[in-house]
């Protein structure tokens, strides 16, 4: 896993537990889905911080892009992987309720990026 920070320090305005709670589910996918790289971005955005989890795996099946963030739902249950499809929902419900964001870049390719958009501590 490749990890960037791009400038000064930077910190989150949520608590530590909260930005690993946040962070963690994307971390997972992107491992478990990757083929063998995984990196993870940090810079200053206008808005506060951003964080962009990228990997090189399969990617999002653009079919079911919409469907990433609704609670118990899979791409492909029967992949061998893991999971309950419960992460992703998790980690955008409590980005916003800090005033943040978890999106996907289905313009990203190969494989997968999602970005977090946390307010500036």
């Amino acid at each position: 896993m490749t990890v960037t920070a791009d400038g000064p320090p930077l910190e989150a305005g949520v608590p530590p537990a909260l930005l690993e709670r946040i962070v963690s589910p994307l971390l997972a996918n992107a491992c478990r889905y990757a083929h063998g790289e995984v990196a993870l971005r940090v810079h200053r955005s206008p808005v506060g911080v951003r964080i962009e989890g990228t990997d090189d795996g399969p990617g999002v099946p653009p079919a079911f892009a919409g469907q990433l963030f609704e609670p118990g739902r899979r791409a492909d249950p029967g992949d061998g992987h893991g999971g309950a499809g419960l992460g992703l929902p998790l980690a955008r419900r409590l980005a916003r309720s800090t005033g943040g964001e978890v999106t996907y870049d289905p313009g990203h390719a190969p494989g997968a990026r999602f970005v977090v958009t946390l307010p500036a501590g």
